[in-house]
């Protein structure tokens, strides 16, 4: 029990620093994209922990997704393209999920950037389901849970997947932010500041209209001023830039925060007009 019970926190270790480092990366690139460094915040363990969580599931989504293409191997020639094509799509959702926002003129484009998340979680699932289906010899094999084609097979395909949670953390962190700017009374705290009377050189900030809380700690409060930025417009041509304004104010100096958020509640059309 002694033995199981250190196998069992070393791996708990391991995941959580992996999850650690994950959270980490997101965390970058996600306020890289608004010209913050990590250095200027004051984020904890804990926090990187939580930016994490989105990147490991979808980890285990990836895993699950190779898993169950590989046991699934041993088809017909031309079967066996149909399940790796679903993974090299799969591979690519990341990278696609953030290109997009350069593209937004595009009905694709689009919708890879509104159903991401979606794409990411059932795919595993709809590919399990139709190898079931049309592969009904491939059941046995996923009944047993067992790995048939080796320890290099095994290694590289834990490779792969390390490889790719590493370039999603990226690309989600990115396409956090830039879905943020797309669409920041959704994703952000509209905000009013009010400042001490002291402040005077801050004054002129109080009379902006577009200002959105971007990080918030008892030492700092970042915002930024979108009244010149419009994503909708923006589709990452270099001649159609729109700037942002980061104003970072020294919280000692902020007497008041007036903040709205916008959260929209629709009234179900669809059973409306069943019922």
């Amino acid at each position: 029990m002694e033995l199981k019970f250190g196998s069992i926190a070393s791996s708990l270790t391991l995941i959580a620093a992996w999850a650690y480092s994950l959270g980490w990366i997101k965390t970058l690139y996600y306020f890289s994209t608004f010209g913050i460094g990590l250095e200027s915040l004051e984020l904890t363990p804990q926090d990187y922990l939580f930016a994490s969580w989105y990147t490991v599931e979808n980890l285990m989504f990836f895993l699950l997704l190779l898993w169950i293409v590989a046991l699934s191997g041993r088809l017909r020639p031309w079967w066996r393209l149909w399940p790796w094509s679903v993974v090299a799509f799969y591979l690519l959702v990341p990278f696609l999920g953030e290109w997009s926002y350069g593209h937004l003129d595009s009905r694709i484009c689009r919708y890879l950037v509104d159903i991401p998340h979606s794409v990411l979680k059932f795919v595993p699932f709809i590919v399990l389901i139709l190898v079931i289906l049309i592969h009904r010899d491939a059941i046995p094999r996923l009944r047993e849970f067992s790995w048939p084609h080796g320890n290099f097979a095994f290694a590289l395909l834990l490779i792969v997947a390390i490889a790719w949670s590493i370039s999603a953390a990226k690309h989600f962190g990115s396409s956090d932010a830039k879905r943020a700017l797309r669409y920041p009374e959704a994703n952000l705290l509209h905000v009013q500041l009010h400042f001490a009377e002291t402040a005077m050189e801050l004054k002129p900030i109080e009379s902006r209209q577009r200002l959105y809380m971007l990080y918030f700690s008892p030492h700092s409060c970042i915002v930024l001023d979108l009244a010149d930025y419009d994503m909708k417009k923006d589709q990452g041509k270099d001649e159609t830039a729109f700037p942002i304004h980061v104003f970072d104010v020294p919280r000692a100096n902020v007497r008041l925060v007036d903040g709205t958020r916008k959260i929209q509640m629709s009234a179900g059309g669809l059973l409306s007009r069943r019922f």
